[in-house]
């Protein structure tokens, strides 16, 4: 989810997934869509069409980076990823009979604060859930307090790592590898945080070392075990996952990080190696399926994780959990202290009316006017989540996701906040609404000038970056300024 919520324009379309559960979203496992819903077959394409049942069925995950539910407030046709379609397509997988291996190169979340702690053990909680075999770690992983992840992670036997550790390297709860039997092979796996990614680690806490000179230790004990395949789980940048699969040829599997919004459509090589370089894309959105037989090439298949994966029970459980542990510690509890905004105090859109009566009108007939009541119609509510609630409430700062000072605090404790309300493009409104019942002129003229978003003085850019705040790539990656503008230009 991180960030189911932010949709201030784009809350209408939230409206349609306030009016789909978690059953009605679902879709058959043929992938026949939901009337409501398009087809995704038709928009994201079959999957493993004319496939034999393989003799070892590897699954790539990564970079989940906080999307533990489907990104953005897009409508869920539109969607991709979750943990909970992720959870239903690897047990259809496994009910066919398929020996499932499933690995992530790490980036769980992304960010750091105490919301963070919390999401990175609810996905951890998932993986376990879905059987996962190994797993990396991503530098916003690690940014996390050691302790807090030792907890997170302790007794799952899922996370390996060659060059980092909690504390100390090679520990019983992060083995600097792993052997993996499934379909009858072996499988060795080891994962690296590259050098480049290793610098923003500044948590003493955490045990580091060059992403090559670990493998060289490594990469010989590997050997040692006679696996049918091994596997390098790299959160590196392309150059370097490249430079490692040359320098240590034992892989014959390589996963980077950060590379392309969306994985390729084909299997690759990494250039001048036997080795097949595995991208997972970003935010969770699919799973790279490799098809290992004992007498066919291997087979490679991207899978959108889609409309078509019904909401797994047990993930739904989880989320739920999610929400309701940050309802119970509130913002407070979440680390979240309100800050001054440099426009001052906020006031609520119903002040603006008495000179803006037009304007108001428009407003009020507007999704925006309603933003937060949708996140009280989404299974589970969202409304305690500040992931969601700086985006669909007033006086939030959309981006960072905490409040400022006079911005809401709850439905019920300032009800003139709630909604995407005029403020939260025009500014705080309380100096600006107590000049204009004033007679200073001068003050009047500049505190009109700080908050124009249309009309005379605004910028057609202006205008794009305000709404740009909440429909950003991550939540609104086919925003079309010019089509909603036109909605709500007043």
């Amino acid at each position: 989810m991180d960030v189911l919520g932010r949709a201030t324009l784009v809350s209408l379309i939230c409206l349609v997934f306030a009016g789909c559960s978690a059953s009605q979203a679902a879709a058959p496992s043929d992938g026949a869509a939901s009337p409501a819903l398009s087809d995704p077959i038709a928009q994201n394409g079959p999957i493993f069409k004319g496939w034999a049942k393989p003799k070892l069925a590897l699954v790539f995950t990564g970079e989940q980076l906080g999307y533990i539910e489907p990104c953005g407030c897009a409508g869920l046709e539109n969607q991709k990823g979750g943990l909970r379609r992720r959870d239903t397509f690897l047990k259809q997988l496994r009910e066919q009979g398929w020996p499932v291996v499933a690995l992530d190169n790490g980036g769980l979340i992304r960010r750091f604060n105490r919301q963070q702690e919390i999401k990175f053990t609810k996905a951890v909680e998932g993986l376990k859930l879905m059987d996962y075999k190994a797993v990396g770690f991503g530098p916003d992983d690690l940014k996390l307090p050691a302790g807090s992840l030792l907890a997170a992670i302790a007794g799952t036997e899922m996370f390996v790592s060659a060059n980092t550790g909690l504390f100390e390297l090679g520990s019983d709860d992060v083995p600097r590898f792993r052997i993996i039997e499934a379909g009858g092979m072996k499988i060795g796996v080891t994962s690296v945080l590259g050098d480049r990614f290793q610098k923003q680690i500044t948590n003493d806490d955490i045990a580091l070392m060059p992403a090559k000179a670990a493998l060289k230790e490594v990469v010989p004990k590997l050997a040692e075990k006679k696996c049918d395949h091994y596997v390098l789980l790299a959160h590196a940048t392309l150059e370097e996952t490249t430079e490692l699969a040359k320098a240590y040829p034992l892989f014959d599997i390589a996963v980077m990080a950060h590379g392309a919004d969306e994985p390729p459509h084909e299997l690759k090589k990494i250039p001048g190696t036997k080795t097949t370089l595995i991208e997972v894309g970003h935010k969770g959105m699919y799973a790279i399926t490799l098809g290992i037989y004992e007498d066919k090439p291997v087979r490679f298949q991207r899978v959108p994780l889609d409309h078509r994966f019904a909401d797994a029970a047990e993930i739904d459980e989880l989320v739920v959990g999610y929400q309701d542990e940050l309802e119970q510690l509130s913002w407070q509890g979440l680390g979240l202290r309100p800050a001054p905004h440099a426009q001052g105090k906020f006031v609520g859109s119903k002040a603006c009316a008495d000179c803006h009566r037009d304007e108001y009108a428009v407003w009020k007939a507007t999704p925006h006017a309603h933003a937060t009541e949708t996140l009280t119609h989404v299974k589970p509510p969202r409304q305690f989540d500040p992931e969601c609630i700086s985006c669909h409430a007033t006086g939030w700062n959309p981006q960072e996701f905490f409040p400022y000072v006079s911005g809401y605090a709850s439905i019920k404790e300032t009800p003139m906040l709630n909604g995407s309300g005029c403020e939260n493009c025009h500014g705080p409104g309380a100096e600006h609404t107590a000049a204009e019942k004033g007679s200073d002129k001068t003050l009047q003229r500049r505190l009109r000038e700080a908050i124009a978003r249309t009309g005379t003085g605004a910028t057609k850019e202006s205008q794009r970056e305000s709404c740009m705040r909440c429909h950003d790539l991550d939540n609104s990656p086919k925003f079309d300024f010019d089509k909603y503008w036109a909605k709500i230009q007043h």
